[in-house]
This record gives structure tokens, C-alpha cells and sequence, in this order.
């Protein structure tokens, strides 16, 4: 039975302010209104005002190729991680293309394989999960060409991935308007597929596995007043963080036998009464987390309104600790207009020994002239420095 999220508990209440060989890249060309109605939008300038208030700011070591696309459209969305078990510094990260399928790059930025699998939008991988007798790490992802959930199984030596859905795992788009968001989680020894729509509509499927093959099972369906995206699934601690990104970060349970309601971690909903805090603002789109030992952490929200990105502990009342912004550096142009992102804790080798953070780069600059959006690599360390998080 569907269930609507409404909110009873706010913890912030913030005033809302202004295969090996590749196939051939396709060529660029520029589509002039696109570029006329970024450079001149009101919307723009008042971004990148809202990020001058942001002081602390940090750099990006390593820029990716950018985005297969035929014109400067809204291509690169969400990236995913994926640590080599054997030798971090050939990690690879996985990074949707909305405008037909999913691209690999290596730590170099190079771009390495290429699924041509149909638009792309929301990535998540997840380890330990149950095939068969074995066990193995499973990469899914939202598909909105035909409106699916997709499922791979990740080579531990190459990263190379092989289909492991029974079938087309096609939502109800009469439920799930245009399938957006989507996360993995695992809850006890359950592991589910979430996904979620831009009518605000969310659902959870249970992976019921046969033969290394899975199919979904429907457990939980939620509305959301608008227009969700972002999410990550806390499998550790037990929640689920969803971004509506008119109003905030709400957090529910991950088991969906869990009937406690939501609380929103951060809300953006006018209230002249309460306290306001300028960094904080609409809209919320892509949310990750910095995952710890002993449940210790990070959740860290990109926020389009002003280009920026704000961090909060990931215990307890999730308390706002700080935001941080990627400016232009040495190495690469600075990032503007975040979708997705992800923060991965760790030893990636001598470029990233202190974690890694992938965000998607909506202005992709290089000597000034704009090119295809790609992702920005940033030393994870150095945030954590920044912010002087401990």
C-alpha cells in the first residue's frame, strides 16, 4: 500500500533564498540557446553569488573525458565508484550519460569502456551480495530509455560487467513518472533496488535471486510532495536519505517493516520564525555518503542553488558541519551545477591515499570555451583539512 511522506520533525528550518575496443565519439556540436540561456540566467548569477558565501573551497586533481554528447546538453549525471580489490589505483568509476549509457573511466580520468545501454541517469554499487553459493559486487542503475531498473555484476580483475537481471526489470511508469533516482541497500539479508521518479513517487524492490539471476518483488511505495532524485541507502546504520529537492533531505528507515515515519535532516521550507542559514539552499540533488568505520561518517548533499556542497555527520541527528566548494585550480576547472557525486573513504593509491570524491561537472570549461559536461576527481583529504572535520 502506498504511503505518503508528510513532516513531523524538522531539524533545521532554513529560509529559502534567491567491450576493449570503443565505439567512435560522436562529433560536438554547440547549441547556442543552451549556452545563451546559461551564461545569461538569472538563476546563474544568483548561483554563483550564493557561492561566494561559501568560503571553504578545495580543488579538483583530476577531470574525466568529457561526456559522449552531441551538443552542450545536460549529459553526465551520477557517478559510481568502484574500489579494485587487489590494487586501489585501479579503481574505476562508473558515470551515467542521460543521453544513451554509461561510461568507465580510470583513475586518470581516461575513459576506458563504454555501454552504449540506453539513458543513464542514477548509478549505485553495492558489495556482498548473495549469487548463487558465491557472492558478488552488484552495479545497478536507472535506465529511462524503456523505464527500467538495470543489473550487473562487476568483474572483480576488470570491472567489466555482465547482465544479471532475469528479465527487462521495467517499473510502472503510470506509478514511477520518468524513473530518476535510484540507490542500493541491504538490510539485514535482504538487498534491495530503490528507485524513484519525478513526480515524486518512490519505490523499494527486494532482489530475489535465482540461479545468479534476479528479479524484483514490490515491498514499499512512497509519495513525496515533489520532485525527488538523490539517494543513498545507509545499510550499516539502517536509513535511507532521499532528496526532495524543493524541500530537503528526508531519512527513513531502510527495512521497509519498519512503520516509524520519516524525519527530514534538512529542510527548506520557509519559516520566518526559524534560524537561516544562507549556505543552505533549494535544490538538493545529488546525496552520498563518507562511509567510516563503526558507523562514523559523512552524508554529503551537492547543492545546485549555489554550487556548493554541504556535509553532515552521518550519526545521530545528522548535525550540519559544514559546505565546501570546488574551485577553479592548477589542474582543472572549478565545478558548477553538481548532480550526482559520490565520496568513497580510503587508500585509492598515491593520487587520492585519503579517499576519493567523483562529482559531475555541469560547466565544464577548458580555456574558457565550454565542452561536454564530465566529473571532477577531488582528493577527499583535503575536505576533511578544509572543514576541519576531525
Amino acid at each position: 500500500m502506498m504511503s505518503r511522506i508528510v513532516p513531523f520533525f524538522l531539524l533545521l528550518q532554513l529560509f529559502l533564498s534567491c567491450g576493449n575496443e570503443l565505439p567512435p565519439e560522436p562529433p560536438i556540436t554547440v547549441d547556442a540557446a543552451t549556452t545563451e540561456a546559461r551564461e545569461d540566467s538569472l538563476a546563474l548569477v544568483a548561483a554563483y553569488a550564493g557561492q561566494d558565501l561559501i568560503e571553504p573551497s578545495v580543488t579538483a586533481l583530476v577531470e574525466t573525458a568529457s561526456a559522449r554528447a552531441t551538443s552542450l546538453e545536460d549529459a553526465a549525471d551520477d557517478p559510481a565508484i568502484w574500489r579494485h580489490p587487489a590494487d586501489p589505483a585501479k579503481s574505476l568509476i562508473y558515470g551515467s550519460n542521460k543521453t544513451g549509457g554509461m561510461a568507465v573511466y580510470d583513475l586518470s580520468g581516461a575513459e576506458v569502456d563504454y555501454y552504449p545501454i540506453g539513458k543513464i541517469n542514477n548509478i549505485d554499487i553495492l558489495t556482498g551480495v548473495q549469487s548463487g553459493d558465491s557472492t558478488i559486487t552488484l552495479l545497478g542503475c536507472s535506465n529511462r530509455s524503456d523505464q527500467s531498473i538495470d543489473l550487473f555484476s562487476v568483474n572483480p580483475e576488470t570491472g567489466k560487467l555482465t547482465d544479471v537481471a532475469v528479465d527487462a526489470l521495467k517499473v510502472d511508469s503510470t506509478e514511477i513518472d520518468d524513473i530518476y533516482g535510484f540507490c542500493l541497500g541491504r538490510s539485514g539479508a535482504e538487498v534491495y533496488a530503490i528507485a524513484n521518479g519525478k513526480n515524486g513517487r518512490m519505490q523499494q524492490f527486494k532482489l530475489v535471486e535465482t540461479d545468479g539471476k534476479y528479479a524484483l518483488e514490490l515491498v514499499r511505495d512512497i509519495s513525496f510532495a515533489s520532485q525527488t532524485e538523490g539517494m543513498v541507502a545507509d545499510s550499516e546504520l539502517g536509513w535511507l536519505y532521499v532528496g526532495e529537492e524543493a524541500r530537503g533531505v528526508w531519512k527513513l528507515p531502510l527495512d521497509p517493516k519498519d512503520d516509524q515515519a520519516g524525519t527530514q535532516v534538512q529542510s527548506l521550507v520557509k519559516d520566518a520564525d526559524a534560524e537561516t542559514n544562507t549556505a543552505l539552499v533549494p535544490d538538493i540533488e545529488g546525496i552520498t555518503l563518507a562511509r567510516e568505520a563503526n558507523g562514523e561518517g559523512y552524508l554529503v548533499v551537492s547543492i545546485q542553488g549555489n554550487f556548493s556542497y554541504a556535509v553532515f555527520d552521518r550519526a545521530g541527528d545528522n548535525k550540519y558541519l559544514g559546505s565546501f566548494k570546488v574551485t577553479d585550480g592548477s589542474n582543472c576547472d572549478g565545478i558548477e551545477e553538481t548532480d550526482g557525486l559520490e565520496v568513497m573513504t580510503g587508500d585509492f593509491g598515491p593520487a587520492f591515499p585519503n579517499g576519493l570524491l567523483v562529482a559531475q561537472d555541469g560547466f565544464n570549461y577548458e580555456d574558457g570555451k565550454m565542452l561536454p559536461q564530465n566529473f571532477k576527481l577531488v582528493d577527499w583529504g583535503a575536505v576533511v583539512k578544509e572543514l576541519e572535520l576531525r
